[in-house]
């Protein structure tokens, strides 16, 4: 089994975002074997805002989305910074980089690509409209751009960032004019970009998708078929049965069972972790009297010593990961090495509640989103009950639909006193980029503590490489410290790719499509 090391990017994602879920979707991708001259995938489901790559960074939109479109900067499977539709680039300033750009590209509607549709997008992503995205909420830093000429850009942030190149990976070019004319709603629709494939239709459960041959990376493929397909044994069974070329997202012992089957099934790790977040901050909307415990350290430290995070990754996710010691994976700028995960100790926990004044436990509601993306999710967070139950803890698992953990997130309105995220890293691969989410720099944050972000907002405006990673890593110690989050564990993807097939790439959830290519052998 082929298990390159891959970034990973981002948020929780629930199974069928759009009307993925009716029997439409197995039907349409049971037609039979494909096309020789088409590319098949199966997914969990489609972007529900269609074609707007500003609403998210996550799976699995992204899937269809790096079919389309291109950022500035590209980050590779090794972690590495690539030019991608900027040549170069250097910083002009603290605050400013100068982008090059490729003098060769154009959009899908026959658009040139130049200064000006870097400006459009940054234009756009620090206006209020934007700041309903992910993408938005992540580069809010962004201060303006200008174009010097065709080719070269300005790019201004409003506090120093010297990893900012990187972040550029998330800048998706759109076609200016296009979007300026139809505004977001209607761009969504009839999206435009500089990727290999542009939109043919939109349909409930498929995105069909032609060949850009003018693109500047064109596919081997003319045509390109995006299926929702929310159950994972029926993605496995559309590659074993030829109906499906590749597929994102299963359980180890299902891709196990694609391998013995004659196919490859790639694991990918990296891009951040999975935890359980824990509301903290008392001016948070859901903050109340069943959150107290919550704020002693060392509860939340017995609560982390009461997982069994070895027994679940060994058994529900056949040893393909590991269990994190701090909020990022390894290779994360910033990541510190001298931290250790929380061991199993379920007797020291009992006596850290003791100590806290909780020597028989207490009532804590954690809320989950029913068929996510997380491998046997539900397993392991049974596993995790059972496991604070025998120190007194009783867990309640709620669950609540996708679009209402979106609202959740954004407008503070939980229900319970924790609830089921990632702290995501990529594409940048910078254990700060997770703040946005976990500290005060959130708009309804759930953690927020004065010192801390104190700490962040040094470490991001620091200038000096070296002084800034060595400020992450303190942060990354004091968040370890301070156990504000239920660790799980280092996050892991997998993709099952139909034998005859070479080329796969995902990095930071990226695939890419212009590489994957039929062997001389060929498809079965």
């Amino acid at each position: 089994m082929k298990a390159p090391r891959t970034l990973i990017l981002g948020f929780i994602v629930a199974l069928g975002l759009t009307a993925c879920g009716d029997d439409k979707t197995t039907d349409t991708a049971g037609q039979g074997a494909a096309p020789s001259d088409t590319l098949r995938v199966g997914v969990l489901g489609l972007p529900a805002m269609l074609g707007n790559p500003f609403a998210s960074l996550n799976a699995p939109t992204i899937y269809t989305w790096s079919a389309v479109f291109d950022g500035l900067t590209y980050i590779n499977s090794d972690g590495q910074l690539e030019p991608w539709l900027a040549t170069s680039w250097k910083s002009i300033n603290s605050n400013t980089w100068q982008f090059t750009l490729r003098d060769d590209v154009t959009f899908s509607n026959g658009e040139r690509f130049t200064s000006d549709a870097v400006v459009n997008v940054v234009d756009y992503l620090m206006s209020p409209e934007a700041a309903t995205g992910s993408v938005g909420q992540m580069l809010n830093t962004l201060a303006g751009a200008r174009a010097i000429d065709d080719y070269t850009v300005e790019i201004t942030t409003s506090v120093p960032s010297i990893l900012f190149p990187r972040e550029a990976a998330s800048l998706r070019m759109v076609a200016p004019n296009h979007w300026r004319k139809l505004g977001r709603e209607g761009f969504a629709r009839e999206p435009h970009g500089t990727g290999p494939f542009k939109v043919v239709a939109w349909e409930p459960a498929v995105v069909r998708l032609e060949a850009f041959e003018e693109s500047w990376r064109p596919p081997y493929f003319k045509k390109l078929e995006v299926y929702a397909v929310p159950e994972q044994q029926q993605r496995v069974q559309g590659v074993i049965s030829g109906r499906l070329d590749i597929i994102l997202g299963a359980i180890p012992d299902l891709m196990m069972e694609l391998e013995a089957a004659g196919h490859t099934w790639v694991r990918t790790q990296g891009g951040g972790i999975y935890l359980f977040s824990l509301i903290l901050n008392p001016e948070h909307p859901a903050f109340g009297p069943e959150n107290e415990p919550l704020t002693d350290v060392r509860v939340r430290r017995a609560m982390n010593y009461a997982i069994d995070r070895e027994a679940f990754i060994k058994v529900l996710l056949s040893g393909t990961t590991t269990a994190p010691s701090q909020p990022v994976t390894p290779d994360a700028f910033g990541f510190n090495p001298d931290l250790e995960p929380y061991p199993y100790d379920p007797e020291r926990a009992k006596a850290l509640l003791a100590e806290a004044g909780y020597p028989d436990g207490f009532d804590l509601v954690f809320e989950v989103v029913p068929g996510t993306s997380i491998p046997n999710g539900p397993a392991i967070y049974q596993k995790m009950a059972e496991d604070l139950r025998v120190i007194g803890i009783q867990l309640e698992l709620k669950t609540f639909a996708l679009p209402q953990y979106f609202n959740a997130v954004h407008t503070g309105e939980f229900k319970g006193q924790g609830f089921m995220m990632d702290f995501p890293i990529a594409p940048q691969m910078d254990a700060l980029r997770g703040m946005r989410l976990h500290s005060c720099l959130w708009k309804t944050p759930w953690l927020c503590r004065a010192d801390d972000q104190a700490l962040i907002d040094t470490a991001m405006a620091e200038p000096d490489l070296d002084r800034r990673e060595a400020l992450t890593k303190d942060l990354m110690r004091r968040y370890h410290e301070q156990a504000y989050m239920l660790y799980l564990y280092n996050r892991v993807d997998y993709y099952g790719v139909r034998a005859g097939l070479e080329g796969f790439e995902a990095p930071g959830l990226f695939i890419r499509y212009d590489t994957i290519r039929k062997t001389e052998k060929g498809l079965n």
